[in-house]
């Protein structure tokens, strides 16, 4: 199980630093995530589907991270 979680968290930085370097693949990204989803930020905590609409936050997200 160790290297499981471990091969996991090894793929989302290599997502997360193409995403950020602005090289991000929604579909490659959001299969790193279940079906449904929690975030939670300064504005309070959401829930919602791993979708089409999903993937375009993540999009929107690392844009604005990159700004």
């Amino acid at each position: 199980m160790e290297t499981a979680v471990r091969t996991l968290f090894d793929r989302y930085e290599h997502v997360v630093r193409d995403a950020l370097a602005g090289g991000i693949d929604p579909e490659e990204t959001a299969a790193l995530y279940a079906p449904e989803v929690i975030a939670a930020s300064p504005a309070g905590v959401r829930s919602g589907r791993n979708d089409e609409t999903f993937r375009r936050v993540l999009a929107e997200g690392f844009a604005h991270y990159r700004a």
